[in-house]
């Protein structure tokens, strides 16, 4: 129960973390190494330092340590893993490159940083980036004074909420320009995240909310993960869940609005994106400056549809990057040219890499006619089976004039390429012909269709005709349907719908069946079984001749055992006349066994061929002996109240051996 509750928070606590615009991802080496390789977006560059910038044996300890001549300007000892890479003395800026290996996993610390350099009258860029899973301290929207540029690459940062309940925050000015995360792990304390649940967002100081909305151009969050350190032994699933409903709820109605009023390039990439995620972006936040947003690698399935009017709310926007999601459908942006006479600006639209398969020459003219937008489309597993749409798009890439003014721009339309079929993958599509995707003879498909068809239909009425009754019967019993052309019959009220005649020998199989454990589908049908209805004080004789008239059936358990009994063969004789005199299929025989002809009595052949038989082993046994008990008019009805005769041992009497004896 316990480890039920511990689950159950962790999906309350994802549900919250998403609802901060902390995006859950999972993402493997390789997979960031293919993103590095075929990331499309022109990201805004920046003066980050390179790898080759200093030579990573100046951190290999003590020895050989070069002689860092701004240390004074870092928190003390930081000249260990962090080095003076650039200085502008004019604009008195120091770039600095951290590395972070094991042995100072945990000592790069923005909170100590931002408290030595708080008086300094120096501006700071920091590159820090970690090996082998090492720590840094790294608290949400990393605000401080004099800190301009912070890229963090390959790290897992701790202290997440660490600066919620930082009152000095709202003194820092906006400072930070660049603010750069990728391939980070936030680890996040489950203790301190259900403490911060609590907390109102009115009660949130807007820089821990909006960062450094006036100064920010640049903010990238890369393959961010948060994954989740339970240190705590047990949650109240039901107060957890009421707290966390109630953020999801204030974080769309919280009272500050975030303006980033510099910010070019925002991208959220290599995380799991839901439809809403825009929405509920543009609801808290403006965006006037815009021009680069990158949403790749997102596992986006729907385009979100703000973005047909997109201008309205990244009015500068250029270059929106949708490449490598499962996108299937294009979406096409409204056409409003000047729109509440506000300038609408050209927009390039990346599907690249997507789940985009068809192809039809609406969606060609709806991408050319509009000019305030150019779409990128190649890299998509097209469709190229031969359709109607297919021909009319083979003939509309070989006749349209691609120089011309209206279409040059998408003259790569004729180089995109065909997935599907296998005979024409990697096809380009002004190579094709309806000859290549088997277009030749048009009337082909028709053919092979009714011809399959035709099969299916002969095969259907084949089935239908062989095995008729068992689908009568199973309609029945399943369904409660009554299929036509079956004979009518006459409702008889009886006390039971049938008398089981068996051999004591068969009685545990007989029992099971009928009395103690009764098949589900028998169990609104009442059986007359000697051992409970058999009235004392009359014979033997007489007991078995009323059961069998109260009884609108009687079922023959037949056996070996069942022909060496006396009393079962004058069972069977007497159900056998009551059959004559009822003038209708009274008999129900169950072979429990296969018998041989020789061993049948004359009359039990004849009504084997006459009346109904079921197998012990049939499949459907259960819906055979319920359809062949049942009044056909309807199946379900309230049961039957048995009426059980204690004090009368009929075994000693009712046993095939003695009764001979």
């Amino acid at each position: 129960m316990k480890n039920m509750c511990i689950l159950k928070s962790i999906r309350y606590i994802y549900l919250f973390i998403s609802l901060m615009k902390l995006e859950h991802a999972s993402t493997s080496e390789h997979y960031v190494e293919k993103l590095q390789e075929t990331s499309t977006v022109p990201f805004v560059r920046t003066t980050t330092i390179t790898s080759t910038a200093v030579e990573f044996s100046i951190f290999n300890g003590t020895n050989g340590i070069h002689i860092n001549q701004a240390a004074s300007d870092l928190p003390p000892n930081w000249e260990e893993f962090c080095v003076l890479q650039e200085k502008d003395a004019n604009l008195k800026i120091h770039q600095y490159i951290c590395l972070i290996n094991t042995s100072v996993s945990g000592k790069w610390n923005f909170s100590v940083l931002r408290q030595h350099i708080l008086s300094k009258d120096i501006k700071y860029g920091f590159d820090v980036r970690c090996q082998n899973g090492a720590k840094i301290s790294l608290p949400d929207s990393a605000k401080g004074k004099n800190i301009i540029k912070l890229i963090v690459r390959d790290c897992v940062a701790v202290d997440y909420f660490s600066d919620y309940q930082n009152l000095d925050l709202d003194s820092y000015p906006d400072e930070l320009e660049e603010y750069v995360i990728i391939n980070v792990q936030r680890l996040i304390s489950a203790k301190a995240l259900i403490k911060n649940l609590q907390r109102k967002y009115e009660t949130l100081q807007k820089n821990l909310i909006c960062g450094d909305e006036e100064t920010l151009k640049v903010k990238i969050e890369r393959n961010e993960s948060f994954p989740i350190n339970f240190d705590v032994p047990e949650v109240n699933v039901q107060f957890f869940t009421r707290i966390a409903t109630r953020n999801m709820k204030n974080s769309r109605l919280r009272p500050q609005t975030c303006i980033f009023k510099n910010l070019q390039v925002l991208e959220n990439s290599v995380s799991q994106k839901t439809r809403y995620y825009v929405t509920s972006l543009t609801e808290i936040s403006r965006f006037p400056e815009l021009k680069i947003f990158n949403i790749s690698h997102s596992f986006m399935i729907y385009i979100p549809t703000i973005f047909k009017n997109w201008w309205l709310f990244f009015p500068k926007l250029e270059y929106l990057d949708l490449s490598f999601n499962h996108i299937q459908d294009i979406l096409f942006p409204i056409n409003n040219e000047g729109v509440f006479e506000q300038h609408i600006p050209y927009l390039t639209f990346d599907y690249t890499f997507n789940n985009i398969t068809r192809l039809t020459v609406r969606n060609f003219e709806k991408i050319v006619s509009n000019k305030k937008i150019f779409m990128k489309i190649t890299s998509n597993p097209f469709n190229c089976t031969c359709t109607d749409e297919m021909k009319e798009v083979l003939k509309y890439i070989k006749h349209t004039d691609w120089s011309s003014a209206k279409y040059e721009r998408y003259a790569y339309f004729r180089d995109l390429m065909c997935e599907t079929p296998e005979n024409v993958r990697g096809w380009r599509l002004a190579d094709l012909s309806p000859r290549d995707i088997n277009c030749k003879f048009e009337l082909m498909p028709v053919t092979v269709a009714l011809s399959v068809l035709s099969l299916i239909l002969i095969i259907f009425i084949v089935v239908i005709l062989k095995y008729r009754r068992e689908i009568r019967i199973l309609f029945y019993t399943r369904f409660n349907v009554v299929l036509p052309c079956q004979p009518a019959e006459i409702y008889e009220d009886k006390e039971f719908d049938a008398f089981v005649s068996y051999s004591n020998d068969d009685q545990e199989w007989v029992c099971n069946i009928f009395d103690e454990n009764k098949h589900d589908r028998l169990v609104n049908l009442k059986f007359c079984m000697h051992q409970k209805d058999f009235i004392p004080g009359k014979t033997i004789f007489e007991n078995i001749v009323k059961c069998i008239e109260n009884s609108r059936h009687t079922v023959i358990v037949l056996s070996e055992n069942f022909l060496k009994s006396n009393f079962c063969m004058w069972e069977f004789q007497e159900a056998f006349q009551q059959s004559i005199v009822e003038r209708k299929r009274h008999l129900i025989i169950i072979l429990l066994e296969d018998i041989p002809d020789k061993n049948l009595p004359n009359d039990l052949k004849r009504c084997m061929k006459t009346f109904t038989f079921i197998r012990k082993d049939d499949k459907i046994f259960a819906d055979r002996l319920l359809y062949s008990l049942s009044y056909k008019a309807k199946i379900a009805r309230y049961p039957k109240i048995a009426q059980i005769n204690p004090g009368y041992n009929y075994d000693d009497d009712y046993d095939g051996n003695k009764r001979d004896n």
